[in-house]
Formats: structure tokens, C-alpha cells, sequence
């Protein structure tokens, strides 16, 4: 279970940034593939306005949402990634970015975020944080708003049934450190107590080892009692293979 304490440790070491970020992209090709085949296409109604970016680490994501947006802030439970952010975009007078506690976001006015965006960030979040951050983004949203949020479903998926097993076995997959609170259903309740609405969940897998739907992206609308549809996507990482494939050839 990765605590706010360990995620700053973690995620503050300098040696677990390789290549800034991008490594973590790998499976797309580069940053720049998965944003344009991956996150663009799930998020391109959203992307107006003064945009809230929650865990930005060294930017890999604020650089295809600047250009999208009036006005950026992100926010960092690090303040090294902080610093670094700040030096990548000095250019940019519209970008800020602030260090928080990990769970509030004291530094963003009332119902003055267009859009809110964190992915591949809050998988290490427990769901005390999650709830939190929800919260947080029913405040700070504009009536209306959206926020897209990238989190760990390990806490529905962790336990699978094998066809020859007659007991229930718990794997981990070789990407790990997922929060193992956290689920997509979580999500949802959450959302309903904070009187916003989970309108979509596109719940996936992570990684080619096991075949588990360990992660969810749940886009929360700050409008309270609207429907909320779930999908699940066991094809994602082929998704990304075939990303992969067709930037390679660009």
C-alpha cells in the first residue's frame, strides 16, 4: 500500500525519473505517441480553458496540455518535480506550478478549473487519497467541468480465478506498486458523494504480463446525478502495440 510518505520518496529520488518520464511510455513508442494515439482521442472535448494538471512528475503530459490550454496549474506532491516543471516551462507565463500535501488542493480557487487531468500518477494513490483529491475536484471544478483521472482498479482485479486452480490466487503483476484500496468502483461512489458524476470508466490492463484489469480512467463531470457507463478493454495494451508500430513508421 503506497503511502503519501513513500510516494514522496519514492517519486522525489531523481534516479527513478529515467529519461525524464518517457520510459514509462515505452510501450507506445514515445510520449508524443501515446499522447496523440492513447489520452488525445479520450479526452480532445474536454481540453479548454484553465486546466488543472494533478501530479504533473517532470512534465511528460504538460507538454501536450499547454497547448490546448489558457492557463495551467499543476500540482505536485514533490517539490522537486515542482522545481523541475517550473525550469522546463519558464517560457510560459500561463503555466504555475505548486507542491501540496499529497491530498487537497488549497492553492486552486473555487469552480476555476475548466479541466482536470492526471495520468499514470494517481495508480500509486490509495483510496483515502482518491477520495480526497474528488473532493477537492468538486470544489475547484466550474459547474459542468470534467476531470480525466488515470487510477489503480487493483483492488477489484487483484484477486483472479485460474481455469485450472480450484482456489482464488493473488498475483501482482510485474508493473506492481499499484494501490490495492483503490477500484472503479470506489470511483464511482466517490464521485456520487461528492455530488459530482462518474460518466465513464474505461477499465484496462497494464503491462503484458498478466492478463489483469488493473487500472481504470474515470472521467468525473461536476454535475451531480448524471448516468455513469463502464467499459472494460482487455484489448489496451494491443491498443498501444499498434500505436507503437504506426509511429515507428512516421
Amino acid at each position: 500500500m503506497p503511502s503519501i510518505a513513500k510516494n514522496k520518496e519514492v517519486w522525489g529520488a531523481p534516479s527513478r525519473w529515467l529519461q525524464g518520464g518517457d520510459k514509462w511510455s515505452e510501450w507506445w513508442g514515445t510520449p508524443h505517441a501515446q499522447w496523440t494515439g492513447c489520452l488525445l482521442p479520450r479526452v480532445f472535448p474536454f481540453l479548454k480553458g484553465r486546466i488543472l494538471e494533478i501530479a504533473p512528475g517532470h512534465g511528460r503530459w504538460t507538454q501536450f496540455l499547454e497547448a490546448h490550454c489558457t492557463s495551467l496549474i499543476g500540482i505536485d506532491l514533490n517539490p522537486s518535480c515542482v522545481e523541475i516543471c517550473k525550469q522546463r516551462f519558464k517560457n510560459n507565463a500561463n503555466l504555475e506550478f505548486k507542491s501540496n500535501d499529497g491530498l487537497t488542493l488549497p492553492m486552486v480557487e473555487d469552480a476555476s478549473i475548466d479541466f482536470a487531468f492526471s495520468f499514470d500518477s494517481l495508480v500509486h494513490a490509495e483510496s483515502d487519497v482518491v477520495s480526497s483529491y474528488v473532493r477537492e475536484l468538486a470544489r475547484v471544478l466550474k459547474p459542468g467541468g470534467v476531470a480525466f483521472l488515470h487510477h489503480s482498479n487493483f483492488g477489484a482485479a487483484r484477486y483472479i480465478v485460474w481455469e485450472n486452480a480450484r482456489r482464488l490466487i493473488l498475483r501482482r503483476p510485474h508493473q506492481a506498486w499499484r494501490a490495492s484500496t483503490m477500484s472503479a468502483a470506489k470511483m464511482r461512489k466517490f464521485a456520487e458523494s461528492a455530488g459530482m458524476t462518474c460518466a465513464q470508466q474505461e477499465v484496462v490492463p497494464w503491462g503484458t504480463r498478466w492478463p489483469l484489469m488493473i487500472d481504470c480512467m474515470s472521467t468525473l463531470v461536476n454535475t451531480p446525478g448524471g448516468p455513469s457507463v463502464v467499459v472494460e478493454n482487455p484489448r489496451f495494451m494491443e491498443e498501444a502495440a499498434a500505436i507503437k508500430r504506426i509511429s515507428s513508421l512516421v
